[in-house]
Protein backbone atom coordinates (compact mmCIF):
# COMPACT_ATOMS: atom_id res chain seq x y z
CA UNK A 1 0.00 0.00 0.00
CA UNK A 2 2.72 2.38 1.01
CA UNK A 3 4.63 1.58 -2.35
CA UNK A 4 1.75 2.32 -4.54
CA UNK A 5 1.60 5.48 -2.71
CA UNK A 6 4.87 6.59 -3.46
CA UNK A 7 4.35 5.47 -7.01
CA UNK A 8 1.38 7.25 -7.62
CA UNK A 9 2.78 10.64 -5.60
CA UNK A 10 6.38 10.29 -8.30
CA UNK A 11 3.95 10.19 -11.27
CA UNK A 12 1.47 12.98 -10.25
CA UNK A 13 5.12 14.80 -9.91
CA UNK A 14 5.97 14.02 -13.13
CA UNK A 15 3.39 14.97 -14.52
CA UNK A 16 3.25 18.28 -13.17
CA UNK A 17 7.32 18.79 -14.25
CA UNK A 18 6.57 18.18 -17.64
CA UNK A 19 3.48 20.59 -17.59
CA UNK A 20 6.55 23.83 -16.73
CA UNK A 21 8.20 25.52 -19.84
CA UNK A 22 10.89 27.74 -20.21
CA UNK A 23 8.02 30.76 -20.68
CA UNK A 24 7.43 29.81 -16.85
CA UNK A 25 10.99 30.65 -15.28
CA UNK A 26 9.56 32.62 -12.36
CA UNK A 27 10.49 36.26 -11.82
CA UNK A 28 10.55 38.65 -9.08
CA UNK A 29 9.79 42.09 -8.92
CA UNK A 30 12.67 44.89 -9.55
CA UNK A 31 14.19 46.14 -5.96
CA UNK A 32 17.23 48.28 -5.74
CA UNK A 33 18.06 46.06 -2.68
CA UNK A 34 17.92 42.29 -2.21
CA UNK A 35 17.27 42.93 1.41
CA UNK A 36 17.19 45.45 4.43
CA UNK A 37 18.85 44.53 7.50
CA UNK A 38 18.17 44.65 11.33
CA UNK A 39 19.35 48.73 11.38
CA UNK A 40 17.72 49.47 7.90
CA UNK A 41 20.07 49.35 6.02
CA UNK A 42 19.68 47.84 2.44
CA UNK A 43 21.35 45.07 1.23
CA UNK A 44 22.98 45.31 -2.34
CA UNK A 45 25.04 42.16 -4.15
CA UNK A 46 28.16 42.89 -5.41
CA UNK A 47 29.27 42.57 -8.64
CA UNK A 48 28.94 38.96 -9.94
CA UNK A 49 31.69 36.82 -10.72
CA UNK A 50 31.44 36.59 -14.73
CA UNK A 51 32.28 32.43 -14.52
CA UNK A 52 29.22 32.34 -11.84
CA UNK A 53 27.36 34.31 -14.03
CA UNK A 54 27.75 31.50 -17.29
CA UNK A 55 27.18 28.95 -14.88
CA UNK A 56 23.63 30.59 -13.95
CA UNK A 57 22.98 30.54 -17.69
CA UNK A 58 23.48 27.14 -18.22
CA UNK A 59 21.19 26.49 -15.71
CA UNK A 60 18.80 28.10 -16.86
CA UNK A 61 18.83 26.48 -20.03
CA UNK A 62 19.09 23.34 -18.24
CA UNK A 63 15.71 24.12 -16.10
CA UNK A 64 14.43 25.32 -19.78
CA UNK A 65 15.03 22.16 -21.19
CA UNK A 66 13.76 20.22 -18.24
CA UNK A 67 12.27 21.89 -15.04
CA UNK A 68 13.41 18.51 -12.85
CA UNK A 69 13.56 19.10 -9.09
CA UNK A 70 17.55 18.73 -9.45
CA UNK A 71 17.72 21.43 -12.17
CA UNK A 72 15.59 23.74 -10.26
CA UNK A 73 17.22 23.20 -7.63
CA UNK A 74 20.78 24.05 -9.62
CA UNK A 75 18.70 27.47 -11.22
CA UNK A 76 18.15 28.51 -8.07
CA UNK A 77 21.56 27.67 -5.58
CA UNK A 78 23.14 29.30 -9.55
CA UNK A 79 21.37 32.59 -9.16
CA UNK A 80 22.24 32.41 -5.37
CA UNK A 81 25.92 32.17 -5.98
CA UNK A 82 25.36 35.60 -8.19
CA UNK A 83 23.61 37.26 -5.24
CA UNK A 84 20.09 37.46 -6.67
CA UNK A 85 18.29 35.53 -3.94
CA UNK A 86 15.30 36.94 -4.26
CA UNK A 87 15.20 35.32 -7.75
CA UNK A 88 16.70 32.07 -6.02
CA UNK A 89 13.57 31.93 -3.41
CA UNK A 90 11.31 32.30 -6.31
CA UNK A 91 12.22 29.76 -8.49
CA UNK A 92 12.40 27.30 -4.94
CA UNK A 93 8.72 28.55 -4.42
CA UNK A 94 7.61 27.44 -7.75
CA UNK A 95 9.09 24.24 -7.53
CA UNK A 96 7.97 23.66 -4.66
CA UNK A 97 4.16 23.97 -5.94
CA UNK A 98 5.56 21.09 -8.16
CA UNK A 99 7.43 19.24 -5.68
CA UNK A 100 5.38 20.01 -2.74
CA UNK A 101 7.67 17.61 -0.47
CA UNK A 102 10.97 18.30 -1.90
CA UNK A 103 13.42 18.36 1.57
CA UNK A 104 15.83 19.63 -1.00
CA UNK A 105 14.06 22.93 -2.25
CA UNK A 106 12.71 23.30 1.36
CA UNK A 107 16.73 23.57 2.19
CA UNK A 108 17.70 25.49 -0.03
CA UNK A 109 14.98 28.15 0.00
CA UNK A 110 15.61 27.76 3.81
CA UNK A 111 19.36 29.26 3.09
CA UNK A 112 18.25 31.74 1.34
CA UNK A 113 15.74 33.46 3.37
CA UNK A 114 18.51 33.47 5.98
CA UNK A 115 20.39 35.54 3.19
CA UNK A 116 17.91 37.92 3.51
CA UNK A 117 16.90 38.32 7.11
CA UNK A 118 13.58 36.19 6.89
CA UNK A 119 14.69 34.16 9.76
CA UNK A 120 10.79 33.05 10.78
CA UNK A 121 10.68 31.64 7.20
CA UNK A 122 13.66 30.17 7.24
CA UNK A 123 13.37 28.22 10.14
CA UNK A 124 10.03 26.99 9.01
CA UNK A 125 11.34 25.84 5.98
CA UNK A 126 13.94 23.76 7.67
CA UNK A 127 11.55 22.12 10.12
CA UNK A 128 9.65 20.86 7.47
CA UNK A 129 12.61 19.67 5.08
CA UNK A 130 13.62 17.78 8.95
CA UNK A 131 10.10 16.05 9.26
CA UNK A 132 10.60 15.11 4.85
CA UNK A 133 14.24 13.85 6.06
CA UNK A 134 13.67 11.92 8.62
CA UNK A 135 13.51 8.39 6.88
CA UNK A 136 15.74 9.15 4.19
CA UNK A 137 19.13 7.20 3.89
CA UNK A 138 22.42 9.80 3.87
CA UNK A 139 22.26 11.84 0.82
CA UNK A 140 25.67 13.47 0.08
CA UNK A 141 25.21 17.36 -1.56
CA UNK A 142 27.36 17.78 -4.20
CA UNK A 143 28.82 21.42 -4.19
CA UNK A 144 28.20 24.51 -6.05
CA UNK A 145 32.07 25.71 -5.68
CA UNK A 146 33.80 22.50 -5.41
CA UNK A 147 36.97 22.57 -2.54
CA UNK A 148 40.34 22.15 -3.38
CA UNK A 149 39.67 18.01 -3.78
CA UNK A 150 36.48 18.03 -4.98
CA UNK A 151 34.80 15.93 -2.68
CA UNK A 152 31.84 17.44 -0.77
CA UNK A 153 32.21 17.27 2.63
CA UNK A 154 28.45 17.68 3.69
CA UNK A 155 25.18 15.94 3.58
CA UNK A 156 21.70 17.07 2.88
CA UNK A 157 20.62 15.97 6.48
CA UNK A 158 23.49 17.79 7.83
CA UNK A 159 22.90 20.57 5.86
CA UNK A 160 18.80 20.76 7.21
CA UNK A 161 20.22 20.57 10.40
CA UNK A 162 22.79 22.71 10.33
CA UNK A 163 20.71 25.56 9.11
CA UNK A 164 17.91 24.87 11.32
CA UNK A 165 20.50 25.78 14.25
CA UNK A 166 21.55 28.63 12.58
CA UNK A 167 17.75 29.90 12.05
CA UNK A 168 17.33 29.61 15.59
CA UNK A 169 20.22 31.24 16.45
CA UNK A 170 19.55 34.27 14.63
CA UNK A 171 16.30 34.02 16.61
CA UNK A 172 17.99 34.02 19.94
CA UNK A 173 16.18 30.67 20.85
CA UNK A 174 19.30 29.02 22.33
CA UNK A 175 17.48 25.90 23.44
CA UNK A 176 15.49 24.76 19.74
CA UNK A 177 19.51 25.47 18.59
CA UNK A 178 21.39 23.57 20.81
CA UNK A 179 18.40 20.75 19.59
CA UNK A 180 19.05 20.96 15.52
CA UNK A 181 23.15 20.99 16.46
CA UNK A 182 23.14 17.91 18.50
CA UNK A 183 21.18 16.15 16.11
CA UNK A 184 23.04 18.07 13.42
CA UNK A 185 26.30 15.96 15.19
CA UNK A 186 24.67 12.46 13.89
CA UNK A 187 24.55 13.43 10.70
CA UNK A 188 28.75 15.03 10.98
CA UNK A 189 30.56 12.21 8.86
CA UNK A 190 33.66 13.85 8.65
CA UNK A 191 36.06 16.31 10.27
CA UNK A 192 34.67 19.40 8.57
CA UNK A 193 31.58 18.56 9.30
CA UNK A 194 32.14 18.08 13.04
CA UNK A 195 34.19 20.89 13.33
CA UNK A 196 31.61 23.00 11.64
CA UNK A 197 28.67 21.87 13.80
CA UNK A 198 30.12 21.89 17.38
CA UNK A 199 31.53 25.50 16.56
CA UNK A 200 27.85 26.37 16.42
CA UNK A 201 27.27 24.72 19.41
CA UNK A 202 29.62 25.90 21.03
CA UNK A 203 28.37 28.93 20.94
CA UNK A 204 24.96 28.48 21.42
CA UNK A 205 25.74 26.71 24.86
CA UNK A 206 27.53 29.50 25.80
CA UNK A 207 24.99 32.10 24.98
CA UNK A 208 22.42 29.75 27.02
CA UNK A 209 24.83 29.78 30.25
CA UNK A 210 25.73 26.38 29.48
CA UNK A 211 29.71 26.59 30.23
CA UNK A 212 30.41 22.85 31.18
CA UNK A 213 28.54 21.50 28.40
CA UNK A 214 30.25 23.80 25.68
CA UNK A 215 33.88 22.17 27.24
CA UNK A 216 32.25 18.91 26.91
CA UNK A 217 31.47 19.32 23.51
CA UNK A 218 35.28 20.86 22.54
CA UNK A 219 36.73 17.43 24.13
CA UNK A 220 37.09 15.64 20.17
CA UNK A 221 38.64 19.28 18.52
CA UNK A 222 42.19 18.29 18.35
CA UNK A 223 44.92 20.44 16.14
CA UNK A 224 45.50 17.03 14.20
CA UNK A 225 41.91 16.70 12.30
CA UNK A 226 41.35 16.39 8.87
CA UNK A 227 40.14 19.54 7.40
CA UNK A 228 39.16 20.58 3.86
CA UNK A 229 37.24 23.67 3.90
CA UNK A 230 36.15 24.22 7.20
CA UNK A 231 39.74 25.71 8.81
CA UNK A 232 38.41 28.75 9.95
CA UNK A 233 35.90 27.27 12.41
CA UNK A 234 38.43 24.16 13.20
CA UNK A 235 40.71 27.54 14.14
CA UNK A 236 37.92 29.39 15.98
CA UNK A 237 37.47 25.89 17.96
CA UNK A 238 41.66 25.68 18.67
CA UNK A 239 41.15 29.23 20.09
CA UNK A 240 38.16 28.57 22.56
CA UNK A 241 39.96 25.36 23.87
CA UNK A 242 43.02 27.55 24.66
CA UNK A 243 45.37 25.90 21.80
CA UNK A 244 45.50 28.90 20.23
CA UNK A 245 45.57 32.85 21.08
CA UNK A 246 43.50 35.53 20.19
CA UNK A 247 46.15 37.17 18.57
CA UNK A 248 47.37 33.82 16.06
CA UNK A 249 43.68 33.46 15.23
CA UNK A 250 43.41 37.01 13.70
CA UNK A 251 46.78 36.88 12.23
CA UNK A 252 48.94 35.19 9.53
CA UNK A 253 48.80 31.19 9.52
CA UNK A 254 51.02 28.61 7.56
CA UNK A 255 48.35 27.45 5.50
CA UNK A 256 46.49 29.77 5.29
CA UNK A 257 46.94 32.40 2.47
CA UNK A 258 46.48 36.65 2.64
CA UNK A 259 43.37 36.16 0.58
CA UNK A 260 41.53 33.16 3.22
CA UNK A 261 42.65 35.30 5.82
CA UNK A 262 40.57 38.35 4.64
CA UNK A 263 37.86 36.00 3.52
CA UNK A 264 38.09 34.19 6.87
CA UNK A 265 38.03 37.52 8.84
CA UNK A 266 34.49 38.14 9.78
CA UNK A 267 34.36 35.05 11.05
CA UNK A 268 37.63 35.01 13.16
CA UNK A 269 36.23 38.35 14.52
CA UNK A 270 32.85 36.83 15.04
CA UNK A 271 34.18 34.25 17.56
CA UNK A 272 36.45 36.84 19.56
CA UNK A 273 33.72 38.74 19.74
CA UNK A 274 31.13 35.91 22.01
CA UNK A 275 34.41 34.78 23.41
CA UNK A 276 34.30 38.73 24.76
CA UNK A 277 30.46 38.36 25.50
CA UNK A 278 31.27 35.20 27.40
CA UNK A 279 33.77 37.01 29.57
CA UNK A 280 31.34 39.78 30.71
CA UNK A 281 32.99 42.19 28.39
CA UNK A 282 30.25 43.35 25.84
CA UNK A 283 31.34 47.31 25.17
CA UNK A 284 34.49 45.04 23.32
CA UNK A 285 32.48 42.99 22.30
CA UNK A 286 29.75 45.40 20.61
CA UNK A 287 32.54 47.38 19.24
CA UNK A 288 33.87 44.27 17.07
CA UNK A 289 30.60 43.27 15.84
CA UNK A 290 30.37 46.93 14.93
CA UNK A 291 33.47 46.44 12.86
CA UNK A 292 31.91 43.27 11.36
CA UNK A 293 28.80 44.63 9.91
CA UNK A 294 30.89 47.66 8.51
CA UNK A 295 32.31 45.44 6.07
CA UNK A 296 31.00 44.48 2.92
CA UNK A 297 30.17 40.37 3.00
CA UNK A 298 26.68 40.74 4.47
CA UNK A 299 25.50 37.52 3.33
CA UNK A 300 28.13 35.72 5.10
CA UNK A 301 26.39 33.82 8.44
CA UNK A 302 29.27 35.51 10.64
CA UNK A 303 27.92 38.92 8.99
CA UNK A 304 24.06 38.02 9.77
CA UNK A 305 24.85 36.80 13.27
CA UNK A 306 26.98 39.58 13.96
CA UNK A 307 24.12 41.97 12.95
CA UNK A 308 21.19 40.08 14.72
CA UNK A 309 23.62 39.89 17.81
CA UNK A 310 24.57 43.68 17.39
CA UNK A 311 21.12 44.63 17.56
CA UNK A 312 19.92 42.53 20.54
CA UNK A 313 22.59 44.45 22.87
CA UNK A 314 21.91 47.75 21.53
CA UNK A 315 18.10 47.24 22.81
CA UNK A 316 19.79 46.48 25.61
CA UNK A 317 21.62 49.00 26.89
CA UNK A 318 20.91 51.95 23.56
CA UNK A 319 23.10 54.55 22.75
CA UNK A 320 21.39 57.05 23.27
CA UNK A 321 23.78 60.33 23.02
CA UNK A 322 23.01 61.59 19.85
CA UNK A 323 19.31 61.87 17.45
CA UNK A 324 21.76 59.04 14.60
CA UNK A 325 21.94 56.61 17.00
CA UNK A 326 18.74 57.00 18.86
CA UNK A 327 16.73 56.52 15.70
CA UNK A 328 19.28 53.32 14.79
CA UNK A 329 18.06 51.89 17.97
CA UNK A 330 14.31 52.98 17.30
CA UNK A 331 14.88 50.98 13.70
CA UNK A 332 16.00 47.98 15.23
CA UNK A 333 13.43 48.05 18.27
CA UNK A 334 10.99 47.53 15.21
CA UNK A 335 12.46 44.97 13.24
CA UNK A 336 12.72 43.02 17.03
CA UNK A 337 9.92 43.69 18.09
CA UNK A 338 11.28 44.83 20.89
CA UNK A 339 8.62 45.86 23.20
CA UNK A 340 10.94 47.05 26.05
CA UNK A 341 12.65 49.37 23.91
CA UNK A 342 10.09 51.77 24.15
CA UNK A 343 10.34 53.14 27.69
CA UNK A 344 13.76 53.14 26.94
CA UNK A 345 13.77 55.05 23.93
CA UNK A 346 10.75 57.56 24.56
CA UNK A 347 10.35 60.11 27.05
CA UNK A 348 8.90 59.01 30.09
CA UNK A 349 5.43 60.34 31.73
CA UNK A 350 2.56 61.76 29.74
CA UNK A 351 4.51 64.24 28.00
CA UNK A 352 5.41 61.69 25.14
CA UNK A 353 2.84 62.29 22.18
CA UNK A 354 2.79 60.03 19.07
CA UNK A 355 0.52 60.06 15.70
CA UNK A 356 0.31 56.61 14.32
CA UNK A 357 -0.37 55.75 10.49
CA UNK A 358 -2.51 53.24 11.53
CA UNK A 359 -4.71 55.01 14.15
CA UNK A 360 -6.80 58.23 14.22
CA UNK A 361 -6.25 60.56 17.09
CA UNK A 362 -3.80 61.53 19.22
CA UNK A 363 -1.48 59.05 21.13
CA UNK A 364 -0.61 60.68 24.97
CA UNK A 365 1.43 58.79 27.31
CA UNK A 366 4.40 56.47 27.35
CA UNK A 367 1.77 53.44 28.89
CA UNK A 368 -0.39 54.47 26.00
CA UNK A 369 2.19 54.49 23.60
CA UNK A 370 3.38 51.13 25.20
CA UNK A 371 -0.17 49.60 24.42
CA UNK A 372 -0.19 51.07 21.17
CA UNK A 373 3.00 48.85 20.09
CA UNK A 374 1.72 45.72 22.06
CA UNK A 375 -0.98 45.89 19.06
CA UNK A 376 1.63 45.61 16.57
CA UNK A 377 2.90 42.70 18.03
CA UNK A 378 5.97 43.56 20.06
CA UNK A 379 6.77 42.15 23.18
CA UNK A 380 9.12 42.21 26.06
CA UNK A 381 12.52 40.79 24.97
CA UNK A 382 11.76 41.10 21.20
CA UNK A 383 10.82 38.66 18.71
CA UNK A 384 11.71 37.89 15.05
CA UNK A 385 9.69 38.82 12.60
CA UNK A 386 10.31 38.81 8.76
CA UNK A 387 9.33 42.13 7.66
CA UNK A 388 11.24 45.69 7.93
CA UNK A 389 10.75 49.08 8.57
CA UNK A 390 13.30 51.67 7.87
CA UNK A 391 14.01 55.21 7.30
CA UNK A 392 15.19 57.22 4.14
CA UNK A 393 15.69 61.19 3.66
CA UNK A 394 16.60 61.49 7.13
CA UNK A 395 17.58 65.66 8.30
CA UNK A 396 17.95 66.69 11.54
CA UNK A 397 17.94 69.96 12.85
CA UNK A 398 19.36 70.38 16.17
CA UNK A 399 19.04 73.86 18.67
CA UNK A 400 20.33 73.08 21.96
CA UNK A 401 18.26 70.41 23.85
CA UNK A 402 15.98 69.71 21.41
CA UNK A 403 15.81 68.59 17.45
CA UNK A 404 13.61 67.97 14.73
CA UNK A 405 14.06 65.23 12.51
CA UNK A 406 11.99 64.36 8.94
CA UNK A 407 11.94 61.45 7.28
CA UNK A 408 10.59 58.87 4.90
CA UNK A 409 9.66 55.46 6.61
CA UNK A 410 8.93 52.34 4.43
CA UNK A 411 7.75 49.26 5.66
CA UNK A 412 8.49 45.94 3.92
CA UNK A 413 5.99 42.75 4.39
CA UNK A 414 7.47 40.87 1.82
CA UNK A 415 11.14 41.01 0.61
CA UNK A 416 9.84 39.52 -2.75
CA UNK A 417 7.17 42.08 -3.30
CA UNK A 418 7.75 44.92 -5.95
CA UNK A 419 7.56 47.84 -3.62
CA UNK A 420 7.48 47.90 0.11
CA UNK A 421 3.94 47.48 1.97
CA UNK A 422 3.60 50.99 3.23
CA UNK A 423 5.64 54.25 2.74
CA UNK A 424 5.04 57.95 4.07
CA UNK A 425 6.70 60.80 5.37
CA UNK A 426 7.51 60.95 9.37
CA UNK A 427 8.45 63.78 11.79
CA UNK A 428 9.97 63.14 15.15
CA UNK A 429 10.75 65.73 17.59
CA UNK A 430 13.63 64.74 20.27
CA UNK A 431 14.53 65.91 23.65
CA UNK A 432 18.20 65.83 25.55
CA UNK A 433 18.16 65.35 29.08
CA UNK A 434 20.42 68.74 30.36
CA UNK A 435 21.73 65.71 33.49
CA UNK A 436 22.51 63.04 31.31
CA UNK A 437 23.00 63.90 27.65
CA UNK A 438 20.58 61.08 26.25
CA UNK A 439 18.09 61.54 23.63
CA UNK A 440 14.59 60.36 23.03
CA UNK A 441 11.90 60.69 21.58
CA UNK A 442 9.38 63.46 23.15
CA UNK A 443 6.74 63.06 19.78
CA UNK A 444 6.32 61.07 16.76
CA UNK A 445 3.98 62.06 13.70
CA UNK A 446 3.70 59.30 10.86
CA UNK A 447 1.72 59.31 7.77
CA UNK A 448 1.00 57.24 4.58
CA UNK A 449 1.45 58.10 1.09
CA UNK A 450 -1.45 58.65 -0.84
CA UNK A 451 -2.55 55.59 -3.08
CA UNK A 452 -1.35 55.51 -6.37
CA UNK A 453 -3.21 56.58 -8.82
Amino acid sequence: MIITKIIAAALVLLMASASINASQVPTVPAKDYEAISLFGAKLVPAAPDPAAVERCEKAKADFARNPSEENTVWLGRRLAYIGRYREAIAVFSEGLTRFPNSYRLLRHRGHRYLSIRQFVKAAADFERAALLVRSVPLEVEADGVPNRTGTPVSNTQFNIFYHLGLAYCLMGDWAKAEAAYRECLTWSKNDDSVVATTDWLCLTLRRAGKADAAAQVLSPITPKMKIIENAAYHNRLLMYKGLMTPDALIGPKQDESEAELRANGAIYHYGLAQRELWNGDKRAARARLEKIIEGPSWPAFAYIAAEADLARLILESPDLSAPASLLRAWTASWNLYNLDAVAELFTPGEDTTYFSSEKAGLIAGLNALVVHHRGFGFVPGGQARDSRLWLEDIRTWTDGPTARVTARWLFDRDAAAETPAQRGPVTFVLVRDTGTDAWRIAHAHFANDPPAK
